[in-house]
């Protein structure tokens, strides 16, 4: 093995977890490096080592008040600052390792990473995007931590429709300057991290209007909010702090009001449009959509980056719920005095295993995402065939609209799964689930409503299908190649699924073959769905309400599996990958394309593809593959598994002994009693002698 891994890669100690371990059918240290890389694994490890030592990242040992974990969460926020494991230059050369950076100090504290990335990389990031030369000034300022930002979009009233947001910024030209202003309450700017008690500065987005009363719509400023000397709202900035809330707690979601508040012409970030010392505004776009989503587009690396963090949080999840079911004993057959791993039992590994499939389909998925969207940036910025650019910029924006919906989903479902599956002992504080289920929850929401981003992808397949229909190819519209079986639609559709038996199921490439036929199907319907609702006189919004629930949802959400099978059969087709791990790879893939097809069965059944007993066998086949996994799951979860310091488990450590870890951690209160003792019991009452 390199040498630099071997203090990376360490065997685990006998205990409870070795007959699992041993009876493995692959090396879990030649899974480890194949999934995560070598570059991955040697800063995953500097970072965890690191924070380790360091007395500001030692757990606590009871829950901090809210007041106590904003001011922690800025000091471990300072300190990351500090360590800066990812130098720009490291970064311009592999930008791919900021995932790890963030999912290794992520599965630590969200909140610390949250804060430090919406301070300064975030708003950064905005600034290049949005802006022009005349913020390089104030981006170095931020480089070097002079001053602290938010990102301020959402607001009371609205969230999802920014058409309807109601912050104005109106030019002076006597002043040259802007004039913001908030009209009630359901205008304030809100949920902005680090604006409650954090952020110096703002990006704030507002309806800008020229001295001639024009509308111009949402446009994205700089803007300074506090003062820097003293921390106080500026005059005619009225900022609250929204209050605790179920997780992420150590970021400081804020509320802000302005009263005719003043800030300087050059504020506004340019880039894609601007207004003259005369008053008058000029864009190189004439279509306010295009304008706004050329705006919010250099934003989307948000949901990108979501979908890593959601999948850093199922690995988390997944690795306490195996490893204690693999330890905890309960029952066992009649003529035994030996009770089993419930690990053993069929509907524990029925729960459990699909999620252990989707964080590796997970894993695999957002690598070669984050590669996608990384190449589309240098092709940007290089200036390349803007047709193309177009094309592919439009396919990120379908990919990423269902990738953080269905990764944060996945998350939050196996999350609660692995709790329920850890029984009593899984709802303790020192499981690590409570934590992770509720940090992971917020994804759910941010960045785009989940089930509102879905219907951006549908929307994209749609113009597709129209393609399709006119006999033309999808080809130069899916460059990514995530819909170019849409070219073989016709002859797709006109399929039959030939399998009765499960062991055929046991191939990826059946599967997948299956969800294609479900996306043509769904899409076709869906077209055909929308059609007909126009056809009786309904308008295009109304229309496109009515096909939402058994049209565009399952349509969008078919689709994004695909895809993650799609990306996984071209790993599983690496020539380079050992065979050992191609076939539990392949054994995962299945498992986890066969329990999310299950789902599809109206579609497969209504479209003509399933016939009666299919189903059937694919059932029984989720059950073989359950079986089949059972050996290799922990050490497919040894794999994939952040260190103990990271996971933070009791019932999950990689030493598998729960119980003294249990002990441990309730053996301090065995001595103790309440400082409220005394009023436990009520004193005996004075018997009246009259």
């Amino acid at each position: 093995m390199d040498p630099e891994l071997q203090d990376i890669l360490k065997d685990f100690p006998p205990g409870p977890l070795s007959e699992y371990r041993n009876n493995a059918s692959f090396n879990w240290k030649d899974m480890c490096l194949l999934i995560q890389g070598k570059d991955a694994l040697v800063l995953k490890h500097k970072i965890w080592s690191t924070l380790e030592k360091d007395p500001v990242f030692a757990h606590c040992a009871t829950k901090p008040t809210l007041k106590e974990n904003r001011l922690l969460t800025l000091q471990r926020a300072q300190k990351l600052a500090e360590y800066n494991f990812m130098p720009a230059k490291n970064l311009l050369q592999k930008p791919e390792m900021l995932d790890s950076v963030v999912m290794a100090i992520g599965q630590l504290d969200w909140s610390s990473i949250v804060k430090l990335q919406l301070l300064y990389n975030f708003v950064i990031s905005a600034l290049y995007g949005m802006g022009t030369e005349r913020h390089f000034k104030e981006i170095q300022r931020l480089m070097r931590r002079e001053i602290g930002a938010c990102f301020c979009l959402t607001e009371i009233g609205h969230g999802t429709n920014t058409k309807a947001m109601r912050t104005t910024a109106k030019f002076d030209v006597k002043t040259q300057e802007f004039v913001f202003h908030t009209p009630d309450f359901q205008a304030a700017k809100c949920w902005a991290g680090n604006l409650g008690e954090t952020a110096t500065h703002a990006v704030v987005f507002a309806t800008l209007y020229t001295p001639d009363g024009e509308n111009h719509g949402l446009h994205a400023f700089f803007i300074q909010i506090r003062d820097t000397q003293t921390f106080e709202n500026l005059p005619g900035v009225s900022i609250g702090d929204m209050g605790e809330k179920l997780g992420l707690n150590g970021v400081d979601n804020g509320v802000m009001l302005f009263d005719q508040f003043r800030v300087p012409r050059a504020a506004l970030l340019n880039r894609t449009g601007d207004v003259s010392e005369s008053g008058l505004y000029v864009s190189p776009f004439k279509d306010k959509k295009k304008r706004l989503g050329a705006s919010l587009g250099t934003l989307s690396a948000g949901r990108v980056g979501i979908a890593s963090m959601a999948t850093a949080n199922l690995i988390k999840a997944i690795t306490v719920g195996i490893r204690y079911s693999a330890v905890r004993r309960q029952f066992g057959p009649e003529d035994s005095n030996v009770e089993l791993p419930v690990l053993e039992y069929q509907l524990q590994q029925w729960r459990l295993f699909p999620y252990l499939g989707a964080a590796y389909v997970l894993i695999n998925f957002t690598r070669t995402f984050r590669k996608d969207f990384i190449e589309m940036q240098m092709a940007m910025m290089n200036k390349e065939d803007p047709d193309r650019l177009a094309s592919v910029g439009a396919e990120v924006h379908a990919i990423s609209s269902f990738a953080k919906p269905l990764s944060s989903w996945l998350a939050q479902q196996g999350v609660q799964e692995c709790r329920e599956a850890c029984g009593g002992h899984g709802y303790l504080a020192v499981s690590g689930l409570g934590s992770v289920r509720e940090d992971n929850d917020a994804n759910c929401t941010y960045e785009g409503d989940n089930n509102v981003l879905l219907q951006q992808s549908a929307n994209w397949l749609l113009n597709l299908w129209s393609l399709v229909q006119r006999r033309q190819s999808v080809a130069p519209y899916t460059p990514l190649g995530s819909a170019i079986y849409l070219d073989s639609a016709e002859s797709i559709l006109k399929s039959k699924c030939k399998l009765d038996t499960s062991q055929q199921w046991f191939e990826p490439q059946a599967l997948l073959d299956a969800y294609q036929f479900a996306v043509c199907h769904l899409l076709r319907s869906t077209a055909n769905r929308m059609q007909q609702l126009m056809d009786q006189k309904m308008d295009a919004f109304t229309a496109k309400n009515q096909a939402q629930a058994y049209h565009y949802r399952p349509l969008s959400i078919a689709y994004g599996e695909t895809l993650f099978l799609m990306r996984m059969m071209r790993l599983l087709n690496d020539p380079n990958i050992p065979e050992q791990l191609r076939a539990v790879l392949k054994s995962l893939t299945a498992l986890f394309g066969a329990t999310n097809l299950m789902k599809h069965l109206s579609a497969l059944t209504q479209g003509g593809y399933f016939q009666s007993n299919t189903s059937a066998a694919l059932q029984t086949a989720i059950e073989q593959l359950c079986e089949k996994l059972k050996p290799d799951a922990i050490a497919l979860i040894d794999a994939v598994a952040p260190s103990d310091f990271a996971l933070n488990s009791a019932l999950g450590h990689s030493d598998g002994q729960v119980y003294r870890h249990l002990e441990e951690h309730m053996a301090s209160s065995m001595k103790t009693r309440p400082d409220w003792w005394q009023q436990v019991l009520l004193p005996p009452k004075k018997t009246s002698h009259l």
